[in-house]
């Protein structure tokens, strides 16, 4: 390898933007706040209709959670 080369090219598209990153830990936070839901849905000690309440909660937190970097953030160019 030469003394001028880099190893790696720089990106082309700039730094990594701050609502890009906020995006992307709100994310984890609702799609492991998901996975949590999921499995306090099923609590035997509780009514049917809390654990499916609980259960469905886990599931639009898991929705959102995936809809934030793959839907959101290529909409408004991040």
């Amino acid at each position: 390898m030469a003394k001028n080369e880099q190893l790696f090219e720089e990106s082309s598209q700039g730094a990594t933007s701050a609502i890009t990153v906020i995006g992307f830990l709100l994310s984890c936070v609702f799609v492991f706040g998901g996975f949590y839901l999921f499995g306090a849905g099923f609590n035997a000690e509780l009514p049917l209709m809390t654990q499916l309440s609980i259960f469905a909660g886990g599931l639009v937190a898991e929705l959102i959670g995936w809809m934030i970097p793959f839907v959101f953030l290529p909409a408004i160019g991040k």
